[in-house]
């Protein structure tokens, strides 16, 4: 008598594994995409102030972003947080990045400071919340990441004695040292928001916070009156649409991927590029110094960025 032989096999399927390549490249375009819009915040921001006040040009800034990503999140059905105290915290953040962190830099790139210094000095902001993460989250750089941003707070040190030599006004430097605390205070702020928060929703209230919050320093320092000229009205626009929401979620996606010393690395990215595309765009002039400056900084992100903050 025969054995019963099964008529069929089960083949085993191997699994299919996960390519790294893919989120590699996803990584290196919202990377690429995050560097050359808040480059481009720099020099627009530049050629805006130049055309028009600085306060006036934040508030109609503010004005329409909240108005493009507010009917982008009306049309797509975002949901809107249910209760008043959780509009608080996206309207706080808003107030810190938007209106203090611009308030001060453009009042500093009116006042004489050059575009790749305002983004050199905002750019040691990796080094200034890993210090603050150091107490809210006891996060610990590994010695590499430490390095790292010694290095790049070493280029901004270069960078800042050069043009202070050169003749720049101090208190241009340090409104946007004021600007850089509230891009640091509404990054630590947002990174420790609800990750289930919509990002439509959360940037139009932040929009309308910066807008209402902008709304009394244009009115006491050039009013709201917007000089009807190319420059000023594609200021307004470029700002409002690329920086104020792409560059907003472009940072809020890389805080969900990264640590906040983490993220905020790759913007020692952006002095380099700042000060390479402010020669053909501003006429500003390459100086030796702010090389160095640029090139300690481009250093000091290659070293932040193999360094991870870890839960200490």
């Amino acid at each position: 008598m025969l054995r019963n032989t099964p008529t069929c096999y089960e083949v085993p399927v191997p699994t299919p594994t996960r390519s790294p390549i893919r989120p590699r490249l996803v990584g290196l375009g919202l990377v690429t995409a995050f560097v050359l819009v808040w480059t481009s915040g720099y020099l627009v921001g530049d050629l805006g102030t130049g055309a028009s006040p600085p306060l006036t040009l934040i508030f109609w800034r503010f004005l329409l972003a909240t108005a493009v990503i507010g009917t982008i999140a009306l049309v797509t059905g975002a949901p809107w947080p249910a209760r008043p105290r959780d509009w608080l915290r996206p309207a706080a953040a808003g107030i810190l990045l938007q209106t203090v962190q611009f308030a001060g830099i453009y009042d500093g790139l009116a006042l004489g400071v050059s575009a790749g210094l305002a983004s050199l000095i905002v750019s040691a902001s990796p080094l200034v919340i890993a210090v603050v993460a150091v107490g809210l989250d006891g996060e610990r750089l590994r010695p590499a990441g430490r390095l790292g941003l010694a290095v790049g707070l070493a280029g901004v040190g270069v960078a800042v004695s050069a043009e202070l030599s050169g003749g720049a006004r101090a208190a241009g430097i340090l409104f946007v040292v004021l600007g850089l605390a509230g891009f640091v205070a509404g990054t630590v702020l947002q990174k420790h928001a609800p990750v289930s928060a919509d990002l439509r929703s959360a940037t139009t209230i932040q929009m309308g916070a910066a807008t209402l919050t902008s709304l009394p320093l244009a009115a006491v320092s050039g009013g709201f009156a917007l000089p009807l000229t190319a420059t000023a009205i594609g200021s307004v626009v470029w700002l409002a649409v690329v920086n104020s929401v792409g560059g907003l979620l472009l940072l809020f996606v890389l805080l969900r991927r990264r640590s906040g010393a983490g993220a905020t690395s790759y913007l020692f990215l952006v002095p380099p590029v700042t000060a390479l595309l402010a020669v053909p765009v501003l006429a500003q002039p390459l100086h030796l110094a702010a090389l160095a400056g640029v090139a300690l900084a481009a250093v000091g992100v290659g070293l932040v960025s193999r360094s991870e903050l870890r839960p200490g």
